[in-house]
């Protein structure tokens, strides 16, 4: 062999040498078991269904002062269905599309969904049963300030936005609380 030609290394170029490989696969073994581990903690703890998707920040026993944004007409069209109860409170029909009980939208105990100002999407009971909104209400669309109380989270539940619309499926999970200490702002 002549002595001008460089010895040539059995391990081509850019290739990882065994070493090299047993560290790579450890370091993506150990980062998969942390991520296994942290959807099993989530899960374990119930995370999901103390957060809501929409509403980010707001959490189980929570009171937040909300706006909401409704006209007159949303007392007899607005409705939600599932056959979920919590602290008490209920969509006024069953996942089947029949009333859940003999009440009625002025029950404070049946949930309906509404929108906040800022569009996020909530249920909630006794709107209609505060003393703020008994009287004549405007004409037009208008904004209602209340004490949303957090009960809980419902991730199957169809909603009705009018009073012969079908309820249509909700994709992602939904606040429930109760709504209090309503005022209409002047």
């Amino acid at each position: 062999m002549p002595a001008s030609k460089a010895h040539k290394s059995s391990t081509p170029p850019n290739t990882a040498t065994p070493r090299e490989y047993d560290l790579l696969m450890k370091t993506v073994f150990a980062f998969i078991v942390i991520v296994a581990v942290l959807a099993a903690i989530f899960t374990w703890t119930g995370y999901s269904n103390r957060y809501s998707q929409v509403t980010e920040g707001w959490h189980i026993g929570q009171t937040k002062l909300i706006e909401v944004t409704v006209v007159r007409e949303d007392k007899g069209r607005l409705a939600c269905a599932s056959d979920v109860l919590l602290d008490g409170i209920h969509c006024g029909f069953r996942a089947s599309g029949l009333p859940f009980q003999a009440s009625t939208q002025d029950d404070s105990h049946v949930l309906s969904p509404y929108n906040t100002i800022k569009n996020e999407l909530f249920l909630g009971s006794g709107l209609w049963t505060s003393p703020a909104l008994r009287g004549t209400l405007p004409t037009e669309r208008f904004t209602v300030a209340c004490n949303y109380k957090i009960t809980g989270v419902l991730k199957s539940v169809g909603l009705r936005w009018g009073v012969n619309a079908s309820f249509d499926p909700v994709k992602q999970s939904v606040t429930v609380g109760t709504l209090t200490d309503c005022v209409i702002p002047k």
